[in-house]
């Protein structure tokens, strides 16, 4: 066994009381966080001693103790007892309290209890902490969980998001107040067109757009964090002739296998892959050609909107250049390999929406944009929040622009979007 390996299973064994285990089986991986940071794993699979012989694959004895080892940040992220059937000779928790469990997981993470995570919710036999910013709320939002048996013993732990720490954090007051973002918070009433089942009509209504805004009130940051690595484009498509031929769809089966090798050569490598300027203007030609040939008539229909770098593929997202504001919108995704920018596959959800083609369309809007911004006001929420910034690569102060109702357009009565 590779010395590198064997030193991180004996102190995982040593950690978890895994003495009357062994050893079966691992593998090392190459996984990306919700903040867009590359990091690599290792998975360790321990049986327990009675177990000898072949076992059917993928299935694992109960008390299989299953750990993720993040080789970059040398921490322990998950483990896993199947069938929550335990024989470690470690009790970690004896009181089995919310504060015990804390002051373990202060030591497995570094992070301060009541400080960098806080109890959110009491499981069947755990706790479930959340990752909170000098008592504020994160996004993207990480979470602790511990579970464990009657008699004390660790049976699950799992970790989300959270590489929380001095230096990726830019502490601040919140002075952020909806009186002094007031037209930046007129920007986010949205119209929009919704479905109404039971009529089987849309209904026209204001909301706003949930966002994120900086504490200075200079910049937006999406509320949705697959959002906030989006390059926008907005270009249109346009073309003289169709295209001939037929495009070859692949099957993505995404792997993030890697060798020892890599895993232990590049561990200790901050790495964050980007899309360039230069990438983008080839992405064009190459998804107009897709376009070309699925939607032949459609030339001058379509917007290339944003350019998004998965793990595996770099998704290009277009919009319908004119269409109804509405809930749904229809969209045709190209698939690209992210090193040659070969067609990969594309959707076209525009089936999707055929089941509203029986809908009575929306009436036009009666009330105001500014009407409705001023019946919305009692209702619109900003929450301080630390927000991680691809800009400055660090969690920064944001309030989070929300609202618990809509404005019916044309009859201006409140709707609590709870109800639609």
């Amino acid at each position: 066994m590779d010395e590198r390996l064997r030193k991180i299973a004996d102190e995982i064994k040593e950690k978890f009381g895994l003495e009357q285990y062994h050893l079966e089986t691992y593998s090392f991986h190459k996984e990306r966080n919700n903040v867009g940071d590359f990091y690599y794993k290792c998975n360790l699979e321990f049986f327990p001693a009675t177990i000898i012989g072949e076992v059917e694959e993928d299935l694992y004895p109960s008390g299989t103790a299953i750990v993720d080892y993040n080789l970059t940040e040398e921490a322990v992220i998950s483990v896993v007892f199947v069938e929550g059937q335990s024989f470690s000779t470690k009790v970690h928790f004896n009181e089995r309290t919310a504060q015990e469990v804390a002051d373990w997981i202060e030591e497995e993470t570094k992070l301060i209890y009541k400080r960098d995570f806080r109890l959110a919710d009491r499981l069947e036999n755990g706790y479930q902490f959340k990752i909170e910013i000098d008592g504020i709320d994160s996004s993207p939002g990480g979470l602790i969980e511990v579970e464990f048996n009657d008699e004390g013993k660790l049976t699950s732990y799992f970790t989300y998001d959270t590489n929380v720490n001095d230096k990726t954090v830019e502490l601040e007051k919140f002075t952020l107040t909806l009186e002094k973002i007031e037209p930046v918070v007129k920007e986010q009433v949205r119209f929009i067109n919704i479905p109404d089942e039971n009529s089987r009509r849309f209904v026209p209504i204001y909301t706003i757009n949930e966002v994120f805004i900086t504490n200075d009130g200079k910049r937006n940051i999406p509320h949705s964090v697959r959002d906030r690595n989006r390059i926008v484009v907005n270009e249109q498509l346009e073309w003289v002739t169709p295209l001939d031929g037929e495009i070859e769809r692949q099957f993505i089966q995404p792997s993030s296998t890697v060798s020892i090798e890599e895993a232990f050569t590049h561990a200790r490598i901050n790495e964050r892959q980007i899309i360039t300027d230069d990438q983008v203007k080839q992405i064009m030609p190459i998804v107009r050609d897709v376009l070309r040939t699925v939607l032949p008539e459609d030339s001058g229909k379509w917007t290339l909107a944003t350019v998004k770098l998965e793990e595996h593929f770099i998704e290009v997202s277009c919009q319908l250049s004119k269409e109804d504001a509405t809930f749904f919108n229809r969209k045709f995704i190209v698939l690209l390999d992210p090193i040659t920018l070969e067609v990969l596959n594309y959707m076209d959800n525009g089936e999707l929406f055929e089941v509203f083609d029986t809908f009575t369309h929306a009436p036009d809007a009666e009330i105001s944009h500014e009407e409705a911004f001023e019946k919305l006001l009692p209702s619109i929420t900003l929450t301080p929040t630390y927000v991680f910034d691809l800009e400055t690569e660090k969690y920064i102060l944001c309030g989070l622009l929300a609202a618990a109702d809509g404005i019916d357009a044309v009859t201006g009565e409140i709707i609590p979007l709870s109800d639609s």
